[in-house]
């Protein structure tokens, strides 16, 4: 073997696109969400809808989980230019797990193309991630992930006693 097969170093910056992209959609979510419910409330009180109609509480509720993903996001992708790749393939794995729970798809699909995008730089599986972070603190590192968890676990609950 020679030494370019040994050692070759990851370039960490490679998707920053992508991930700046992900972010940006999901920080825009309560905002196209919101002129959403413009639309469908045709000029009248929008808070008042809120108050109404639980069903687009909800919605829009798990449209206001968007900015928070984002910022999990950003927080683990300074882990992953540390060349911490457990920990972000962790995070996305729980981030993942979390907007399953919300019923989510847009956000679903953003999540897994940069799980995808993780796994095709780094090679490690998301299963094998999470028994590396468990052994290492997990819920202190990943504690952010486990409270959006709850939040998912919450609006499914809400969601289905609602026949959404």
């Amino acid at each position: 073997m020679n030494a370019a097969q040994i050692y070759a170093p990851t370039d960490y910056h490679k998707y920053d696109k992508c991930f700046t992209i992900a972010k940006v959609l999901l920080v825009l979510a309560p905002f196209v969400a919101l002129a959403y419910l413009n639309l469908f409330t045709m000029s009248s009180n929008i808070s008042l809808m809120l108050q109404q109609n639980p069903q687009i509480t909800l919605t829009f509720l798990i449209a206001m989980a968007g900015p928070f993903t984002a910022y999990l996001l950003s927080f683990a992708q300074k882990h992953y230019y540390e060349g911490d790749a457990a920990y972000m393939m962790s995070y996305l794995s729980l981030l993942l797990a979390a907007e399953l729970l919300l019923r989510n798809g847009m956000y679903i699909f953003i999540v897994a193309c940069l799980m995808f995008l993780v796994y095709r730089q780094t090679g490690m599986s998301p299963f094998a991630a999470l028994g590396k972070k468990w052994k290492e603190h997990f819920f202190r590192e990943l504690s952010g992930c486990i409270v959006l968890i709850v939040f998912g676990i919450f609006c499914l609950f809400v969601s289905l006693r609602l026949g959404m």
